[in-house]
């Protein structure tokens, strides 16, 4: 058995022999100077990297302890932080912070589009709709967005009331009334022959649409009440008017102060109405829509729209909606007031 003494030994003589101060055959110990050149051997045929089978065997063991998974939104959010934790300059760090406000403005602005009132995105599509309105400078343009604003709320009220959302579909009518006539406001003074026979040709396009509509939703039982909603639209009388747009703001305003006074009519008594008395009422709705379907244009104007009458009981929106839908009504008077002024400016400078 080597001692600790012969294992000192035999590593001097090792180094000894390696750094060429002492020859292998002067050691006389056979056994010691076997070991030394079998360890000088070993050292000289030692690789200096792994060979290509021992770097594949160690990839294959390390790759199979990994778990693969896809990246995550969360990883990608915080290499972003990890990015903007970095030295760099200010400026260079408000650009990627605007950016990613930026990003996450226009996911919620698109995903607002089909939002509804009291849908919690909801504030963010009238937010929306009112940046693209203040961007908009020139008055053809501004008349472009006023018409967009108004096919929003005709959508909203077609589908409030598809739900049977009577008082809410009031409200989103009366809207879309007041941006058809600020959208003539906008073009009166601009004198756009295109956008005016554009507005008139949409605004009678849909009213076809709102009437198909209210057709198929008077066979519901639980819409059938709203229908009426959408075809005091379709069947309200067009405004005589000198221009198109005067025609379409005049006639707009029609149709807000007839929604007003619907909705007003609706909210003090809905509460005292009785069920049946209700019932029979929609009924009558319901036939003169039916009735209406199936006439001309023509015949549709000089037939009465038919009237909204109180639910059987008391909608807790009903006074609200007759506020609101009155506040519209005043705006949609206004802008057909200046349309009516500046078609009345233009005649004068004409005659001239």
């Amino acid at each position: 058995m080597v001692g600790r003494s012969g294992h000192k030994n035999l590593d001097r003589l090792i180094d000894d022999v390696a750094r060429g101060e002492r020859q292998l055959s002067s050691i006389h110990n056979t056994e010691l100077r076997e070991s030394v050149r079998i360890a000088l051997h070993l050292h000289a045929d030692a690789p200096s990297v792994p060979d290509a089978y021992t770097k594949a065997r160690m990839r294959t063991r390390v790759m199979a302890r990994l778990d693969p998974r896809s990246r995550r939104l969360r990883d990608t959010a915080w290499t972003f932080l990890e990015l903007l934790a970095r030295p760099a300059p200010y400026i260079v760090r408000g650009v990627a912070l605007g950016s990613l406000v930026l990003c996450f403005a226009l996911a919620g602005f698109a995903a607002s589009a089909d939002a509804l009132p009291d849908d919690t995105l909801y504030p963010v599509k009238i937010a929306a709709e009112q940046v693209r309105l203040a961007l908009a400078a020139a008055p053809a343009d501004r008349a472009a967005v006023e018409m967009s604003i108004a096919e929003h709320r005709l959508g909203e009220a077609e589908k409030l009331a598809a739900t049977g959302r009577t008082s809410d579909a009031l409200v989103a009518s009366a809207f879309y009334s007041e941006h058809i006539a600020a959208a003539a406001a906008e073009l009166a003074p601009a004198d756009e022959i295109d956008l005016s026979v554009q507005l008139e040709s949409r605004f009678s396009a849909q009213r076809e649409r709102a009437l198909s509509l209210a057709a198929t939703l008077a066979t519901d039982v639980k819409s059938e009440r709203a229908s009426t909603v959408l075809a005091m639209i379709a069947t309200s009388p067009l405004a005589p008017g000198r221009t198109q747009v005067e025609r379409v703001a005049e006639s707009a305003v029609t149709l807000a102060a007839d929604l007003a006074d619907a909705a007003e009519e609706a909210a003090p008594r809905a509460e005292t109405r009785t069920a049946t008395a209700a019932a029979r009422a929609t009924t009558r709705a319901v036939e003169t829509l039916r009735a209406t379907a199936g006439v001309s244009r023509a015949e549709r104007q000089s037939t009465a729209h038919p009237t909204l009458q109180p639910a059987a009981t008391q909608d807790p929106r009903a006074s609200e909606a007759a506020k609101t839908t009155r506040e519209a009504a005043e705006k949609a008077r206004a802008a057909a007031d200046k349309v009516k002024n500046a078609v009345k400016q233009k005649g004068n400078g004409a005659s001239k």
